[in-house]
């Protein structure tokens, strides 16, 4: 592969030769990293998730019924939950996706034995014979539940698309308002829940230009505006407006442009958060998740990345109509989506095979939001289980962490640390991709401080070489001691299975340390993350 200079154990037998460490302070690439100037605060709400009425993710996913000899508390799957802590989730958005413009939330409360079966916007996609019809066992006092479980913030996405002002504001009301004051307050309690829950994260609407009423974003601004001005904040609320669809060709900016314009003379309509979508959409191509060469491999992985000069092109844009930048991204969509063919059955739409590539696509990801730090309140990868860019796979009592699980494992230490400059000096790839030719980052990454003690993580996507990393301090400061995880395999299709589902897991891996520095192999198709304690 032609190359350029730029700045800015695995399963499988063959790991020690990959990652064997090179001659003493002989390296390809050189990082520097300023410790003593952070940044700002990584949100931990950036590595947070999204569920939806759709296909396997809430019925067989995550709940599984309180009668259901698969391990349970409360209807909800036992492993699922102590998965999701593991990992420190710290936000699940729910009921939708396209689900929710289409929900009416009283159906999902009161008696289970009682609530309606009601139409599911995904009906029309399942195959012949197979109905999504929705039966509303699982609704607010479960998604609640479940949250308080997992330890995560809720996050409520309205139905803006055949909903009104005031069904949405009911439903703020039912969850938010305190005991004795208005009347579905007192309902809330009579079924079951007298503490209000003090939901603060309110996504009004989703994909309004598309599943969510079609709209120009002139149109939807005008909507907008209806359904927030007498927003009940019992809570103090953080209103997050639908956003463009940033993987079309021309990145949605007329939809951001159009909605930022239509809000303009307005005063009284909060908008904190704007929720970009970003689908590494490879649906019209040959392209699936489980069976790609290495053009398939480098092209997820290129397209992946395009990300980051969205993110610029849009907040450039924001800027012309908001200079103080109050409104941040909300970017509650994001992930792989590939043609169909490697579903886990006929019901459970959307799913699909997760391969190390997806794990890699997440960790190069997760460094494009680390970057943007002072720009993203928040992120979703879409979606957790059972769909597109899955954690999880689970099929009544087959259950299994896919290699992407790992990839939120290993940048955990990131949420809530404060992002540190770091500046990469290594040769560009040339890759080929479906079409032609592309230039790519011979190794991404990111890193933060907290409590002296350095978070780096760095993923080298090449499927030819490892990478030897020289990591140096400057500005002072003397690196005590380092250690490091790696997560790769011999195979780049590698997956997870029921049957083996830990053929893709956490390795240790060396590091060594030198005064000022750390020297760490980063073996090839390789996500690796290290942690330095400084003296």
């Amino acid at each position: 592969m032609q190359r350029r200079t730029f700045l800015g154990t695995a399963a499988g037998a063959g790991l020690a030769a990959l990652a064997a460490p090179r001659a003493s302070l002989a390296a390809d690439a050189e990082i520097e990293l300023v410790p003593g100037t952070p940044g700002p605060v990584i949100n931990p709400h950036i590595y947070g998730h999204f569920i939806e009425h759709l296909g396997g993710v809430i019925y067989d996913g995550i709940w599984v019924g309180r009668d259901s000899r698969i391990p349970n508390v409360d209807g909800i799957r036992k492993q699922f939950v102590e998965d999701m802590k593991r990992i420190g989730a710290p936000n699940l958005r729910w009921p939708g996706g396209c689900f929710a413009d289409g929900y009416h939330w009283r159906d999902g409360t009161g008696p289970a034995d009682r609530r309606p079966r009601t139409y599911n916007f995904w009906e029309p996609r399942m195959p012949e014979g197979v109905r999504a019809t929705e039966t509303n066992r699982f609704g607010i006092h479960e998604f609640m539940r479940l949250c308080g479980l997992v330890g995560a913030e809720p996050y409520v996405a309205a139905n803006v698309g055949s909903g009104t002002p005031r069904e949405f504001h009911d439903w703020v009301l039912y969850c938010n308002a305190p005991p004795g004051t208005v009347s579905l307050a007192d309902e809330r309690a009579a079924n079951g829940a007298r503490e209000p829950f003090g939901i603060k994260y309110w996504g009004v609407g989703n994909e309004s230009w598309g599943c969510g009423g079609d709209m120009t974003g002139g149109e939807y601004a005008t909507l907008y505006r209806r359904f927030v001005t007498q927003f009940p904040a019992y809570t103090q609320p953080y209103l997050v407006a639908a956003g463009p669809r940033g993987h079309s060709a021309d990145e949605d900016l007329g939809w951001t442009r159009g909605f930022f314009e239509g809000m303009q003379g307005g005063h009284r309509s909060r908008l904190d958060g704007f929720a970009l979508h970003y689908y590494t959409d490879f649906r019209q191509t040959p392209e699936d998740g489980a069976r790609f060469d290495e053009k398939g491999w480098y092209a997820v992985l290129h397209k992946g990345v395009r990300i980051d000069g969205i993110i610029e092109d849009h907040w450039r844009l924001m800027g012309q109509y908001d200079p103080e930048h109050h409104t941040r991204f909300v970017i509650d969509e994001w992930g792989n989506w590939y043609r169909g063919g490697t579903e886990l059955g006929p019901a459970y739409l959307l799913s699909q095979t997760i391969t190390l590539r997806d794990a890699l696509h997440a960790a190069m990801t997760f460094d494009v939001f680390n970057r943007h730090a002072e720009k993203i309140e928040m992120a979703n990868v879409a979606q957790t289980i059972n769909c597109l860019h899955s954690l999880f796979a689970a099929v009544e009592d087959k259950y299994t962490r896919t290699p992407a699980y790992y990839a939120f494992e290993m940048y955990r230490p990131h949420m809530g640390a404060r992002l540190v400059p770091m500046q990469i000096g290594i040769a560009e790839l040339t890759v080929p991709v479906l079409e032609g030719s592309a230039k790519l980052a011979g190794l991404s990454g990111s890193a933060s401080i907290r409590d002296r003690r350095l978070a780096v993580t760095l993923t080298n996507p090449s499927l030819d070489a490892a990478v030897s990393a020289l990591i140096r301090l400057r500005g002072g400061g003397q690196v005590a001691e380092a250690r490091g995880t790696v997560l790769t395999h011999e195979e780049m299709t590698a997956t997870n299975t029921f049957d083996h589902p830990d053929n893709v897991t956490l390795k240790d891996l060396t590091v060594k340390v030198r005064g000022d520095a750390a020297q760490v192999t980063v073996p090839r198709h390789a996500v690796v993350a290290l942690e330095l304690r400084l003296a």
